[in-house]
């Protein structure tokens, strides 16, 4: 398959109108040193933008690593946006960090930046027992990747301290991502309220939308249609050998951004596609 050449090498996606994701296009793999290391840099540098997180896609190894190694259901999506548009199809499939499996994306082109995407992550497994964190019924769901505890109740104020709380109590600081949600439930919608913490970049946000938080709410409510923080929803939906994830995304920001040091493993910085 011909790749087509973007004409710039840095996108900001959000998902559901949130979470937005930093993407960094590369000629060549790095080592999770070099991820963590420029994701860091680049979690900086787009500080301005909204940015929740961010992530490197090499085409030619149809690969996509999130900066933490963790697994991230918006960023697979964000991703799927721009495969498409680099493989000049509608239907693409791609592996990232977190997830062992293949992604299948689908993108919809709407108008101007907008897109509607689907995600379906084949095999995935969807861990959930029922648990006890800062003296609370919860459930703990673990998808490999990135691992959330579900809390029904009100998002707490000082939600960071509570949920560095319940990663040491659990014993979760090894993990690669951790998430804490809060739910909130009425007859016809599920809210949910997800504060995520990375460890490879030390990032810690209360996000604005969350893609493995909703699959991990959806596991355990039974819900197919999350409310996220930004008001937007995400629907994901359980098959017998699959989740899907589906949202409107956006393009918010292409361009590039100068790193001013790249010394990292090599005499040259990492390159941009230019295929």
């Amino acid at each position: 398959m011909e790749l087509h050449q973007l004409k710039h090498n840095l996108f900001v996606i959000t998902a559901a109108g949130g979470n937005a994701t930093a993407i960094r296009i590369l000629n060549y793999a790095l080592d999770r040193a070099g991820y963590e290391k420029f994701g860091r840099q680049m979690m900086s540098e787009t500080e301005s933008d909204g940015v929740e997180q961010c992530g490197f896609l090499i085409p030619d190894d149809n690969r996509f690593e999130m900066s933490g190694g963790e697994f991230c259901g918006n960023a697979a999506r964000a991703v799927a946006i721009l495969f498409s548009q680099i493989k000049g199809v509608d239907e693409v499939e791609f592996t990232m960090s977190g997830f062992s499996g293949k992604i299948r994306g689908q993108v919809t082109h709407l108008e101007g930046n907008n897109y509607q995407v689907v995600c379906t992550f084949e095999g995935m497994s969807v861990e959930s027992k029922s648990i006890t964190a800062n003296n609370q019924p919860a459930h703990l769901v673990d998808l490999g990747g990135i691992v959330h505890v579900i809390i029904e109740g009100k998002m707490p104020e000082n939600y960071e301290e509570i949920h560095r709380q319940i990663t040491s109590e659990l014993k979760l600081t090894e993990r690669d991502a951790v998430g804490v949600c809060w739910i909130s439930r009425s007859p016809d919608s599920i809210e949910m309220h997800p504060v995520v913490w990375v460890k490879g970049i030390n990032s810690f946000f209360y996000e604005t939308s969350c893609g493995s938080g909703t699959i991990a709410v959806g596991k355990t409510t039974n819900g197919s249609s999350i409310i996220q923080p930004s008001g937007q929803s995400i629907q994901v939906e359980f098959t017998d050998s699959a989740v899907v994830l589906e949202s409107d995304m956006a393009i918010t920001k292409e361009g590039g951004v100068s790193w001013d040091h790249l010394d990292y493993c090599s005499n040259q910085p990492p390159t941009y596609y230019t295929h």
